[in-house]
C-alpha cells in the first residue's frame, strides 16, 4: 500500500468550526467504507484559538494573523505534516503572507469550491461571508474565470449587517453560541436567504457551515468546509 500524506488542520478560527471540519472528514471517510480504527487516515489538528482576528485585521488595520498562523504551520511541519487546510475561510486572506513564510501546501477553500462549482456547472452563485472575506474579495476573484453571474453585498448593506450579526452578535451569535444556534442568528440568516436569486449559495464563513439544516432554502447551499473534507479525505486514504 502506497503511503498517503500526513494531514495538518488548522481550526480555533473558530473552534466550533474547526472541530466540525473534523467531523465532515470523519463523515467523508465513512462515505468511502471505512469500518475500522485501523482503516482512518491519521491526521494532526491544532487549535489556533490564539490568532489575532482575521476581519479586524482586514478591516480596523488590526493585528495580522499571517506571522502567528506561520508559525503554527512550521511548528506542524516539524510533526511530519505534508499537506495543510487551515479551517477558516477569512484567514484565506493572508495566504500570500503566509506562504512566504512557510513549506507546506495547501489544500485551499476557495480553490477547491470553484473547482465543485465548475464541475457542477453553475450558472450563478452569491455569497454569504464575514466582511473581512468580502473585503478581500477571495471569492469574487477564484471565481472569476468562471465568468458566471456573481453576487456579494455591500459591506454597509442590510443583508450584510445581516450576516455580521448572525456570526459575531455577542449575545447570539454563532461565535457565540457554538453549535447550538440561535433563533436570533437563523432569522437574521433566513432573511437573508430569502433576497437571495442565485443558483447556489456559498457559506463562505466557517460558522456558516453550521446552519444550513435550519433553513428553508431555495438555492444550493454550497459549504466550502465540506467541499474541502471531501478532497481532503481522497488525498489522504
Amino acid at each position: 500500500m502506497s503511503k498517503k500524506p500526513l494531514l495538518g488542520i488548522l481550526g480555533g478560527m473558530g473552534t466550533a468550526a474547526g472541530l466540525y471540519f473534523q467531523k465532515l472528514l470523519f463523515d467523508a471517510c465513512i462515505e468511502r467504507g471505512i469500518k475500522r480504527d485501523q482503516d482512518y487516515p491519521e491526521w494532526i489538528y491544532f487549535n489556533a484559538s490564539q490568532a489575532p482576528d482575521r476581519t479586524d485585521a482586514l478591516l480596523k488595520n488590526g493585528e495580522s494573523p499571517a506571522n502567528y498562523i506561520s508559525n503554527i504551520i512550521n511548528r506542524i511541519d516539524k510533526a511530519g505534516v505534508e499537506l495543510i487546510v487551515v479551517a477558516c475561510n477569512t484567514a484565506h486572506s493572508f495566504y500570500d503572507e503566509i506562504i512566504a513564510q512557510t513549506n507546506l501546501p495547501w489544500i485551499n477553500l476557495q480553490t477547491e469550491t470553484t473547482n465543485f462549482i465548475k464541475r457542477k456547472g453553475y450558472n450563478s452563485a452569491a455569497l454569504m461571508s464575514t466582511e473581512g472575506t468580502l473585503k478581500s474579495g477571495l471569492y469574487r476573484k477564484a471565481l472569476e474565470p468562471l465568468k458566471i453571474k456573481y453576487f456579494e453585498p455591500q459591506i454597509d448593506s442590510e443583508i450584510q449587517r445581516n450576516i455580521t450579526d448572525a456570526i459575531f452578535n455577542t449575545a447570539y451569535g454563532i461565535k457565540v453560541t457554538g453549535s447550538e444556534i440561535s433563533r436570533e442568528a437563523i432569522n437574521n440568516l433566513q432573511h437573508v436567504v430569502d433576497q437571495i436569486e442565485c443558483e447556489a449559495i456559498i457559506a463562505g464563513c466557517t460558522e456558516l457551515s453550521l446552519v444550513d439544516k435550519y433553513l428553508s432554502l431555495k438555492a444550493d447551499w454550497l459549504d466550502p468546509m465540506k467541499i474541502t473534507a471531501e478532497v481532503c479525505a481522497d488525498k489522504i486514504i
